[in-house]
């Protein structure tokens, strides 16, 4: 056979072989959008080799939910099964370390000065007391005695690995290993397609972030608001990834269900897992039953307009989700990272706002001539810019000095919020009412009637600080509001188990050293 020939021959076997074989391919995060409850929605890519059959190395280990992946890779199913493997231990002590490198010389320093040098000995076994078969001893079982035996010119000596003080090997030691099972996913071509980009995705854990904010009140009205994202990775090793931070409430009820594809999903958990969503999904669609569908709307767009805002970072809506995107991010596991996401100037306005119970908490709560609510110090904050704020701590400062420090809430570009900062110590309401009328009603329909109470009340204010306040105060009654001065705003909710609840809300300017009256009426229904 010429030399040809013999290449020829080659060429067919590394083909067939290749054909029918199994090969490996590595993957890697690609892009990850985290949320704020633990999950995320992460892209992996791999390059394939010239094979039908592909193991997919650097899997992370949890896949939940549906995995998803393009069909013009050629793939046409992923396989999943655990094999073990070798991980190594960390938290290893002597006796550890000397069992990993039994026939080894090796020099132990004891705690009584005593130097023994010799061969070390495999570890003890021993009979279990269910059967003739010896079990070797293991750092898992807390039965098991940590004895070292070491072979010496003068026999076998046995310590014990709390009188070990140093070891001092001839030659690099071996460090321990413990057996560990790993996920292995394999993906399956009708024919090889080597050089094709195998993209997929799934829904995982192990990742979130949470928002923090600082603002610096300045002058002519101008803050700065400055957002930095706390970010905590125990999924997967990050190098150079688009990583997205998401603002908003997903609804991921399947991906409470772990994929077949992680053979660490045992198949009771599965099937208890899915029955529970399936009994989840049926309750909703009886209470949604005769709900129309909502119209559509666009499903991606990119936030504002405005290019002035040259600092910010890319802002992305889909649906009602708001996305941070961060090029170029890098973060090993067991990692967390602090990085900033924007920084801007926002117009914000001093704001003063009060809550007064409804009645029956004023009883509970108040003593005459005592306050029934405290005053608030805010400040309004409009969102001028490209990037929705979503819900986290800010601390604010003033002049270098903190003045508060408090939850800054969700906000679209061009919303408004308030941030509370402190209990406003030179502002104070008190709250009085009395019945002025008790009358008998027709119940509609029947024959019976109903006593119907009716109320009077007054909200007082008073502004003993130097400066005029901008206040916003609400009083919630259980009973319908019939009436409130000074253009307060009236907000009903019905309750079909008796008395409506009401909300009047005043919006007020109250000058320096002003005592503000606001008056109200309401009825209860006595049931």
């Amino acid at each position: 056979m010429n030399a040809k020939a013999y290449i020829l021959l080659a060429v067919m076997v590394s083909c067939a072989t290749a054909w029918a074989g199994e090969a490996t391919a590595r993957t890697q995060v690609r892009k990850v959008a985290l949320f704020k409850n633990g999950y995320n929605w992460v892209e992996m890519s791999a390059t394939l080799p010239d094979a039908r059959r592909v193991r997919l190395l650097d899997m992370p280990q949890a896949l939940l939910g549906t995995v998803w992946w393009d069909a013009a890779s050629g793939v046409r199913e992923l396989e999943g099964e655990s094999e073990q493997v070798e991980a190594s231990v960390t938290d290893y002590d002597y006796a550890d370390l000397l069992a990993a490198n039994a026939g080894r010389q090796v020099k132990i320093a004891l705690r009584n000065d005593r130097l023994l040098e010799g061969k070390i000995l495999p570890q003890l076994a021993r009979k279990t007391a269910e059967d003739s078969f010896l079990k070797p001893l293991t750092a898992s079982d807390p039965q098991a005695p940590k004895i070292i035996l070491v072979q010496t010119a003068s026999g076998v000596q046995s310590i014990s690995a709390e009188s070990v003080a140093g070891v001092d090997f001839a030659e690099e030691p071996q460090l321990p290993v413990k057996k560990a099972e790993s996920n292995v996913v394999t993906a399956l071509l009708d024919r090889p397609n080597p050089g094709a980009a195998f993209r997929f995705g799934y829904v995982s854990g192990g990742m979130s972030w949470l928002p923090e904010y600082s603002l610096e009140l300045g002058e002519n009205w101008t803050a700065k608001l400055t957002c930095r994202a706390n970010i905590i990775n125990e999924m997967t090793e990050l190098e150079d990834v688009e990583l997205q931070l998401v603002s908003g409430f997903p609804s991921l009820g399947d991906a409470l269900v772990g994929s077949p594809l992680n053979r660490a999903v045992k198949l009771a958990d599965f099937l208890e897992k899915l029955g529970a969503l399936t009994r989840e999904s049926n309750s909703y669609l009886t209470r949604n039953s005769a709900v129309a569908a909502p119209a559509p709307m666009a499903l991606y767009r990119k936030v504002g307009a405005d290019e002035s805002g040259a600092d910010e970072p890319d802002s992305q809506q889909v649906e009602d989700l708001f996305y941070y995107s961060l090029p170029h991010f890098s973060c090993k596991r067991g990692e967390s990272v602090l990085r900033e996401i924007f920084s801007h100037d926002v117009p914000y306005e001093h704001v003063y706002t009060c809550r007064v119970p409804n009645q029956s908490e004023l009883e509970r709560r108040s003593r005459r001539g005592e306050p029934v609510a405290d005053v608030w110090h805010c400040v309004r904050l409009t969102n001028a810019g490209r990037q929705a704020w979503s819900t986290g701590i800010a601390t604010c400062t003033a002049g270098g000095r903190i003045a508060g420090r408090s939850t800054l809430y969700f906000a679209a570009p061009g919303a408004e919020t308030l941030l509370r900062l402190n209990k406003s110590m030179q502002a104070s309401v008190q709250c009085r009412e009395v019945m002025v009328n008790r009358e008998e009603r027709d119940i509609v329909g029947t024959t019976r009637k109903k006593e119907v109470g009716v109320y009077q009340g007054v909200v007082t204010l008073k502004n003993d600080s130097d400066r005029a306040m901008e206040l916003r105060l609400t009083k919630e009654v259980n009973g319908l509001v019939t009436q409130a001065d000074k253009e307060g705003g009236i907000d009903v909710s019905p309750s079909y188990a008796g008395n409506p609840r009401s909300v009047i809300t005043w919006k007020f300017i109250a000058q320096p050293g002003e005592e503000s009256q606001l008056n109200y009426a309401y009825e209860y229904e006595n049931n």
